[in-house]
């Protein structure tokens, strides 16, 4: 352990690109593979919702009773 170098910054690999060289994309290609559908936007913005209703009243009472508390 004590006979490794530091790594420099050259020789820091990235994933995206050994990714690309397998799966033969570039990289601003592989940058969309993550972009969401309408379809699931929608989803993710009703879930949202339904964490955000059953979450805040929860967080609205703790704030209350440490108010009543002082």
């Amino acid at each position: 352990m004590a006979d490794e170098k530091p790594r420099q910054i050259d020789d820091v690999v990235l994933d995206h690109e050994i990714m690309a060289d397998k799966v033969g994309v570039s990289h601003d290609d592989a940058m969309h593979f993550g972009a969401l559908t309408p379809e699931e936007l929608e989803v993710e913005k009703k879930l949202r919702r339904k964490i955000d209703m059953r979450i805040m009243p929860l967080v609205v009472l703790v704030y209350l009773m440490n108010y009543i508390d002082r």
